[in-house]
Order: structure tokens, then sequence, then C-alpha cells
């Protein structure tokens, strides 16, 4: 192997059921202060999943302002608030408990602290952020976005349009892992959030990016997912499928902060701009419509996700083990009940060149170009007309 590359886990992580009653000993210990802010949505504060967090910290003396002003798909006006409320409290440490979007708000929010500016003001990479002033814990509630380990977050300008900030100080300093946390999650959640982790170790590891690092960290996820998706589909309380969901999630997250994702996280970033689409499912309908189309190019790692999402090789030829695998994800996507058609969101075929358009856009670039077959203006359109038809029967020819 000839390819220069750099692995660098930013992330101490921590797993285990119940483990998140350590966490007061972890801002102490973290912040060297006893002070903390905890972000999270108003879902998880009706559950009940926030008063476990406060009372764990509560035990350890800990004194904890709760912002949970975080809605799915978070805008910047919300990581300005969460930040204003940082700087007001004087917090050293920020918590984050949710599913994506919480702890992207709350990623950004302790990084933006440190200084004045609003989030947009960093957005795409724009300007470069302050010193990191303020360390920060996650605590993933779904097994899905990995965001818990990642230095990227994605959020939405006045106008609705999706946007990124990247920045290596911004990784979270403690993951802690809790399967106890996403028991209460509901099917769609849970199904969506899944395949978004899926989606990511599939992209991560064909990715122009990609090394024998990211392939193993990628490999193990869908690995995971595959032997324990279905049974968490069946069976939600069942806590050891759930953890094992949630290492997934965040070996996922792991392979993409180093591989980055690729042509449907182009496409689903378009979705979720153009029609507000959940994220994992938006990203799951993506690579439904274009795993085939994928494979031409990287046939090889194609065989090997295959082979860890369970099927079996025998007989086959590389090319029929790799399409082999392009049906056995239309199959879970299939089972998960996620709906392919996006005529309930509003978006149909008169919204095909907007969709091209979002796609092409500055942010939505980085996905495209890594992705493991160069996707041209006129790839985007068959995409876009393929998933915005009336005729929801996803095809898998190449």
């Amino acid at each position: 192997m000839n390819q220069l590359f750099e692995f660098i886990p930013k992330t101490k992580i921590a797993y285990g059921v119940e483990r998140y009653l350590q966490i007061g000993k972890d801002v102490k210990t973290m912040s060297e202060d006893t002070k903390a802010v905890l972000i999270t949505d108003k879902g998880i504060v009706d559950i009940g999943l926030a008063d476990l967090v406060v009372s764990a910290l509560e035990r350890e003396s800990i004194d904890v302002k709760v912002f949970s002003d975080v809605q799915s798909d978070p805008t910047a006006a919300s990581i300005d608030e969460a930040a204003n409320v940082i700087r007001q409290f004087g917090a050293k440490c920020v918590i984050g408990l949710g599913g994506g979007s919480a702890m992207d708000v709350a990623k950004m929010a302790a990084l933006i602290a440190g200084g004045e500016k609003g989030a947009m003001y960093y957005a795409l990479m724009a300007n470069p952020f302050p010193e990191k002033q303020v360390k920060s814990i996650m605590i993933p509630t779904t097994s899905g976005t990995g965001a818990e380990v990642t230095s990227t977050v994605v959020f939405s300008d006045e106008y609705k349009r999706k946007v990124w900030g990247w920045d290596e100080k911004m990784a979270p300093d403690l993951a802690i892992v809790d399967p106890t946390f996403t028991v209460a999650l509901p099917r769609f959640l849970t199904a969506a959030t899944t395949l978004d982790a899926l989606v990511h170790a599939i992209e991560a590891c064909a990715g122009k990016r990609s090394n024998p690092f990211i392939e193993a960290f990628s490999l193990q996820a869908i690995q995971l997912i595959g032997e324990n998706f279905e049974k968490v589909l069946q069976t939600p309380n069942d806590l050891e499928a759930r953890g094992k969901l949630a290492l997934a999630a965040t070996l996922a997250g792991m392979a993409i902060e180093q591989g980055g994702t690729g042509i449907a996280h182009c496409i689903g970033h378009a979705l979720g701009t153009i029609g507000r689409v959940h994220h994992g499912r938006a990203v799951a309908i993506a690579l439904n419509a274009v795993y085939s189309w994928n494979i031409e190019t990287a046939i090889d790692i194609h065989g090997k996700i295959a082979q860890c999402l369970g099927v079996n090789d025998q007989g086959l030829s590389k090319k029929e083990l790799a399409l082999a695998g392009a049906k056995e994800f239309s199959r879970l996507v299939e089972i998960s009940g996620l709906k392919q058609s996006l005529e309930d969101d509003g978006l149909s075929l008169h919204d095909v060149d907007r969709f091209v358009e979002t796609m092409l856009s500055p942010e939505n670039e980085p996905m495209r170009l890594n992705n493991c077959r160069l996707a041209t203006k006129k790839d985007l359109r068959q995409f876009a007309e393929q998933i915005l038809s009336t005729n929801k029967e996803v095809s898998h020819q190449a």
C-alpha cells in the first residue's frame, strides 16, 4: 500500500450499562470545576432521561444548568443561544444528551462559547474557531449519528439551508456509550438512526479516503448492525442487542471522522434542505438508490460489506457478491418500515431541478467528491428523478 494516511482518535470512549452514573466524577476530572451545562431536547426531558443525568451530576455536587431548546435539524440560532447560556453560567464543561441534533448543538456551542461570534460566522470553514475553553461530554440516546466521536456538526441557517462546521477541537473529550439511554427510542428513530450508522460505515470504507483502520472500524460496525438490527426491531428491550448497535454507531462515527461520507450523504443532506426529511431516513433512501451504481468502481470493498451484512458468498463471483449486498441493504431498509416515498414530505418530480442544484451546492460538494464513484450532474439528475418518482420500486441496475 502506497497511500499516506494518519488515524488519530480524538475522543475517549467509555462503554457500559449505567456508565452514566459516573458522570459527576468525569466532569470534575476533566474540567477541574463543579459547573456543567446539559444540552438536550424536550423529548429527552419529557421521558425522564435528562433527570437521570442531572441526578447523577448532583450526587457529585455538580451545579447543572439545563438547555433543552434543541429541535431536529438544529439551527444556528439554537447553537448561539446555547453558547450564551454556557458563557453566562460560567461552565467549564458541556454535556450533550440526545441524538445527533443535541450533540451537534452541544459540540459547537462548547467551542464557540470561547469567542464572541455566532455559529454562522464559522459555517463552511469561513473563519477559524476560537481556542477551546470548555470540555465536552456526549451521551448518545440513539444508535446512529456517531456525533459523540466526530468533529463535524450539521445545522441550518435562517433560510433552512443545511451547512456544516468542522474543527478538530470540536471532537468531544469523552463519549459515554450507555445502551440504557437507547431502550426508550421509538421504532422510527431506532430504524432511521441505525440505518444512518450503517450508511456511515459503508460510505467510510468505500470512500476515497479509506484506509485499513477505517475499513476495520467500518466492517465491524456493519457486522454488528447486520447481526442485531432485526433483533432490536423485534425486541426493543433487548439491552445486549441495543448495546451492540450503540457500539456500531460509535465505530461508524470514528470511521467517518477519519474517512468522511459519500454520495448518499450528499443526496441526504439535499433532501434535508429541500424537504426537511429526517436525516437517517434520507441517507437510507439515497444509498438504496445508488448502491449498485457505486459497486461498478468498487467491487472488492462492496463484497466485504456484503459478507459483513451476512450474505452467503458461496458460488458467487465478486460482483455477484457485491450486488447481493445491495439487495440485503434494500431488504434492511424495507423491514425498517421507513417510507421511501417522499410524497408525504411534499416532494415530487417538480422538485428535480432544485434537488440537483442543492446536491451540487458547496456545502454538499465534499461528500460528492469523496464518493467511491464520481457523480456527474447527469448522474445526480438521474438519482433525483429516481428518488422523486411516483414509482417507488428502487432499481438495483447499475
